[in-house]
This record gives C-alpha cells, structure tokens and sequence, in this order.
C-alpha cells in the first residue's frame, strides 16, 4: 500500500511542471493570479532558469575571488598605518621630533604673552610655523 501512494506521489511531482504566472486585474479592479496571460498583463514571472553559462560563473569567482584579495591588502596596509610605518617599512612619524616640540612650546608661549588679544594672522603665523616643523 505504501509503494503504491509513494508511486502516485512519484508520478504527480514528475507531471508538475514550471509554468509561467500572470498578474491581471478583474471588474473590480483586484489583482489577479493566473497561468494563462490576460489581455493586458500587468507582470509576468517566468519559471525557465536563466541563461547564465559556466564562464558567467568563472568570471564572478574570479571577481569575488579579486575583491578578497583587494580587501586583504588594504586591511594590512591600515594596520602598517596604524603602527606609524609606511609603504616600505618607513616611519611616518614627525622628522625632527624635537623641532616640533619646540615649536609647540614656542607657540604656547606667545600665545600666553598675547592673551585674549591675540588676533588672526598672530594664530595663523604660529600654526604655520607648527604645521612646517611636524609635517
């Protein structure tokens, strides 16, 4: 009895077939379902696979395979960035580590000679001369 409803089963899953679905609208104006196509057809799904080939296939593990690699290489180069080395190993660090705090301690002192009257182009003076000592 069981080979026998197994065999029916067998042979109802083998008759069904991918068929293609149409979105129409009745009278009223509600969407309908149905797999023959109406007059006017809002949508169709096809159930037909797609035409993609093995070199379709190729090419996106190849890509992704590119990507994998492109994010390898930009994660070691935020880590040697982080570690203040640069692209050959080189410290990116201030070149002259002293000349930099002098001129910060240079800064602090005119700005605390100026005060609250300190203007423009006395701030921009003393960043710049800032700026070129850590660059």
């Amino acid at each position: 009895m069981k080979w026998i409803l197994g065999l029916l089963l067998a042979g109802l899953a083998a008759s069904s077939g991918a068929q293609s679905v149409y979105k129409c609208r009745d009278a009223k104006g509600q969407p309908v379902y149905q797999s023959e196509p109406c007059p006017e057809a809002e949508k169709r799904w096809d159930t037909q696979p797609s035409t993609t080939t093995w070199d379709d296939y190729y090419k996106r593990q190849e890509a992704d395979r590119k990507i994998a690699a492109d994010r390898q290489h930009m994660r070691a180069r935020a880590r040697e960035l982080s570690n203040g080395q640069g692209p050959s190993g080189a410290s990116v660090g201030t070149p002259n580590a002293d000349a930099c705090a002098r001129a910060k301690a240079a800064r602090a002192q005119a700005y605390e000679a100026m005060g609250v009257s300190r203007n423009f182009q006395a701030s921009r003076h003393w960043d710049d001369v800032v700026w070129n000592a850590c660059k």
